[in-house]
């Protein structure tokens, strides 16, 4: 199918062109998108300032700003030229898309990567990621949408990405002006010596999130003043506020090249009273059934959803383990969309110090290219996996005989209109939980029945690292429950 004919049968009216939502280019087009982030996007390693001069390769090195935008394509097929998005997305016929047919008119068929930004106001600040998705949701913003190109896919119908970076810049040069709706990253050739001196001028003037700096044997990397990380959402706890419930904080994972999602840590920090509201409705919305129990810092077990909600969270450091000390494990977890989480084992995995929710990206797949676990590895390689892993299914003899023991145990009954009401608690020492990685120290089972409800039997559990906690949970729980009218049964 011409992209003119898919155009016309997914697009919808954007200024004067049209725009055309996810899975819109279809599998066949939109698998050389996918496989460009899978082949390039997971060669990228974020550096902070600091480390530049220690970890950058020797020789020359290509610098540019960092576009905040999201990836997307100008593709030119068979004399057609669109812009289109690793999800499928699809725009044509706005100023960009003309500006972009212009430049790649003696292409033949190609593929070039760049970033979709929104232009600066004069004397405003500098173009965010968020812009972009407003302005795909505003056709009267068409006219403020850019393409900045950085690198080349496919060149005349051939694959560009087995020649060297300088090649596909050459390219860039002569096909792309340096501004314009469409044009090309600026691009410098500087030894390591001469990047922090790039991020002086660009990032430190807060003209741009940070730089990149590519090495045609070395890699590409990332200068970033903090650690920005993409996650899924796999998971959110609650907390009481007045007299009612409200989301406090997200439990996100990366995901494996196994397919397993490897649990990342939580992250509560950064988001407003709206943000929580909005985010709460959306994950009731995609809630999953789960085998595994996870807890957050309270205790509190956790909501599991379906993987499908990617964020972007920054972080101060990723703390790997001391050398000679034992790592740090977290639970990798199986999900499947009939039987939803599952745990499989669990496998080193730096900590998050001072994460901060930054924004929703549903620019972003949930896929190795987008939450890959290599964006850690990356920046704090860790542990062999393989030699440190803990199996989940570590069930043994003793595990098994190690039985639980109940700590405390108290009922209360309340008579109304000739009805009984019970309220209750249960609270368990499980033994179990340094032989098998599944069970908690310490349990409490809740119980609330009463039978002119519409729901009469009201249930829930609760688990605590330490006895001191438990305590307080139970102590919480009688003070919000054990009022006037409660007797002791």
């Amino acid at each position: 199918m011409m992209l003119e004919d898919m155009m016309k049968a997914h697009g919808r009216p954007y200024g004067a062109g049209r725009f055309a939502p996810p899975g819109s280019l279809g599998d066949e087009l939109t698998e050389p998108l996918r496989e460009y982030k899978l082949r390039i996007a997971k060669r990228y390693r974020t550096l902070p300032p600091p480390l530049v001069e220690a970890v950058l390769p020797e020789g020359k090195l290509y610098v540019s700003p960092k576009i905040d935008g999201e990836l997307w394509f100008a593709l030119r097929r068979d004399g057609e030229t669109v812009l289109c998005a690793p999800n499928g997305r699809m725009l044509d016929g706005v100023p960009v898309t003309a500006a972009l047919t212009q430049c790649l008119a003696g292409a033949g068929d190609a593929l070039v990567a760049g970033e979709l930004f929104i232009a600066a106001k004069e004397g405003g600040p500098r173009p965010r990621v968020f812009h972009v998705a407003r302005a795909l949701r505003d056709p009267a913003q068409a006219g403020r949408i850019g393409f900045k190109a950085f690198d080349v896919a496919t060149w005349q119908g051939e694959d560009a990405l087995k020649h060297p970076y300088e090649q596909r810049l050459a390219i860039l040069a002569a096909a792309f002006p340096e501004s314009g709706p469409a044009s090309r990253i600026v691009t410098y050739e500087e030894t390591k010596r001469g990047v922090l001196a790039r991020y002086r001028e660009w990032v430190e003037t807060k003209r741009y999130e940070g730089l990149i700096a590519r090495h045609d044997t070395g890699g590409i990397y990332k200068v970033k003043p903090e650690i920005g990380l993409d996650a899924v959402v796999i998971a959110w706890s609650e907390r009481i506020v007045v007299d009612r419930v409200e989301l406090r904080e997200l439990h996100v994972a990366l995901l494996r090249d196994d397919g397993a999602f490897h649990v990342l840590g939580t992250v509560g920090t950064g988001l407003d009273d709206l943000t929580r509201l909005r985010m709460q409705e959306r994950l009731n919305g995609i809630a999953a059934e789960s085998s595994y129990r996870m807890a957050n810092r309270e205790g509190t077990l956790c909501r599991f959803v379906r993987p499908e909600v990617v964020i972007e969270l920054k972080c101060s450091d990723l703390m790997g383990s001391e050398p000679g000390e034992p790592p740090t494990l977290r639970m990798t977890l199986d999900y499947d969309a009939a039987k939803g989480w599952s745990a499989r084992a669990a496998l080193p995995l730096p900590t998050l110090i001072g994460p901060v929710f930054l924004r929703v990206r549903d620019d972003k797949r949930v896929d190795q290219a987008d939450v890959g676990l290599d964006q850690v590895r990356q920046i704090t390689p860790f542990e062999n996996d393989e030699e440190a892993a803990v199996p989940v299914t570590r069930v043994t003899e003793t595990t098994l005989g190690a039985r639980s023991v109940v700590l405390d145990r108290k009922v209360w009954v309340k008579l109304t209109k000739g009805q009984t009401a019970v309220r209750k608690y249960v609270a368990w020492a499980t033994h179990k939980a340094e032989l098998d990685l599944r069970y908690p120290p310490f349990v409490v089972a809740f119980t609330d029945f009463s039978s002119g409800r519409k729901e009469p039997l009201q249930r829930e559990l609760r688990v605590a690292s330490t006895r001191e906690k438990l305590e307080e949970h139970l102590k919480a729980w009688e003070g919000e429950n054990v009022k006037k009218g409660w007797s002791p049964a």
